[in-house]
């Protein structure tokens, strides 16, 4: 009997359907959660792009080349809590769950405080990043407002991580829908000037988000306090803090953060490249990405949810649903980016006029929407790969392929597509896709290699 008849026998009809379900149910509640988190970020976009051509370019140049960074550093570094919490939940060991979570407040303060300290030198860091004197002094100063916000963050992600590896995303995914709506409240007041506040454009949008994160914080730790069993999950015990206790949840978060970290500078070193073609391109990749940010955010969920099926099943040890639920997300993250990426493909120019007035800025954007398609499909597959990894401990490799893909490939290639070949801003799209691709094959090899064919070599 083959490899693969082996494979489908024990991938019963029975089997396919439950798995499929059982991801699809706890997808759902996480992509809503997960595209509140864009939506915040669009309506942000939107709502200074209407304000003012230059301060969009201010706001994009602070979040993609520093402030995100740093969160998506703290979300990598915070993936121990999700991976551990799902492996002892599917193990039904509910009391580690609560400890796996009480150790994460304090871990995400102290890297919250790291980047509360390193957004206020951020117009220091823009001008060493070699951009503009009138850039890094805008930028900055977006910046040392939305430090306050950033250990806010860490606090929402460990509580959002807890709560999906515990099987429990729909309280998240109701408290981020709260929170879009005060988003908008809060912009339409401080961005343009409503219900006697003074208009403040950027900055007043990133006060808009230091509210919103400090809302979303508070309200998950309430909920995890007061509406969960607290005997169950022993949230109330005393935790042992020592270090030696919760190494490997701190190793997981070290590779992830370090992965995600990777990936990022490569993406923020695109930023950089178009400050250096100038204010028009720079908010035009602002916009684009903030587009792009939609769908990939909804597939992103889907990646989350394989993290905690691959990670309740590594949980029971076994190797075969382990492998079936990675196929699963890639196979339910494949049926939801089709219809997506028709929409980024055919309606570029209305997509782009929603978030500007000027023909100029609309001009440079709407090519970098249409090309984000391919962007799409292979970003968010090599996303639910790698998730897929995470959910079965797997740290080390994936961060050295990301390593490859995302910075010994992309940000030299995007040098050279954008300045030596003149490809300009399209560039930057382009060396986006050939790092996709690349991480794709090496993470979906590694992936199947862990839950196929090493498995079935050991038993024989």
């Amino acid at each position: 009997m083959t490899n693969v008849e082996t494979h489908f026998d024990k991938w019963n009809k029975e089997r396919i359907k439950r798995q499929f379900s059982e991801l699809v149910s706890l997808s759902i509640p996480i992509i809503l959660q997960r595209l509140g988190i864009m939506t915040l970020g669009i309506v942000d976009t939107a709502m200074v792009a209407r304000y003012s051509t230059v301060e969009v370019g201010y706001q994009g140049i602070a979040n993609s080349a520093i402030a995100s960074t740093l969160i998506v550093a703290t979300i990598g570094l915070l993936m121990g809590t999700m991976v551990l919490t799902s492996n002892a939940f599917g193990a039904k060991d509910y009391k580690k769950c609560g400890r796996i979570w009480r150790r994460s407040i304090p871990y995400s303060l102290a890297f919250g405080s790291v980047g509360f300290t390193i957004c206020l030198f951020g117009e220091q860091i823009l001008l060493f990043l070699g951009q503009t004197e009138d850039i890094a002094r805008g930028g900055g100063e977006v910046l040392r407002v939305l430090s306050i916000g950033i250990p806010m963050t860490g606090l929402m992600l460990s509580s959002t991580f807890f709560l999906e590896g515990i099987n429990r995303p729909l309280p998240g995914m109701i408290v981020m829908f709260v929170a879009n709506i005060l988003n908008v409240l809060l912009n339409w007041m401080f961005v343009w000037g409503n219900l006697g506040f003074e208009p403040h454009g950027v900055i007043g949008s990133a006060w808009a988000t230091n509210i919103v994160r400090i809302f979303l914080a508070v309200s998950l730790i309430l909920y995890i306090l007061f509406k969960l069993d607290r005997e169950k999950y022993g949230l109330l015990e005393k935790v042992d803090m020592s270090w030696i206790t919760w190494k490997k949840q701190r190793h997981i978060g070290y590779a992830a953060g370090f992965t995600n970290t990777i990936e990022h500078f490569g993406f923020a070193a695109l930023y950089v490249f178009a400050g250096f073609l100038g204010t028009i391109s720079l908010g035009a990749l602002t916009i684009a990405f903030t587009i792009f940010g939609v769908p990939f955010m909804i597939c992103y969920g889907v990646a989350g949810a394989t993290a905690v099926r691959v990670g309740i099943a590594f949980g029971r040890g076994d190797n075969h649903d382990m492998a079936l639920a990675g196929i699963c997300g890639l196979a339910f993250n494949g049926l939801i980016c089709l219809p997506l990426m028709g929409i980024l493909y055919f309606f570029p120019s209305t997509i782009a006029n929603l978030f500007s007035e000027d023909a100029v800025l609309v001009a440079a954007t709407i090519p970098l929407i249409a090309l984000s398609v391919w962007m799409l499909f292979l970003d968010t597959a090599q996303t639910v790969v790698g998730n897929a990894l995470r959910g079965a401990q797997d740290i080390w490799m994936p961060a050295v392929f990301y390593i490859i893909s995302y910075s010994i490939i992309m940000i030299p290639l995007a040098y050279f597509l954008t300045f030596t070949l003149d490809h300009k801003t399209i560039g930057l799209i382009e060396c986006i896709i050939f790092a996709s691709f690349t991480s794709f094959v090496l993470l979906s090899t590694r992936f199947f290699y862990l839950t196929l064919y090493k498995k079935e070599n050991h038993e024989k």
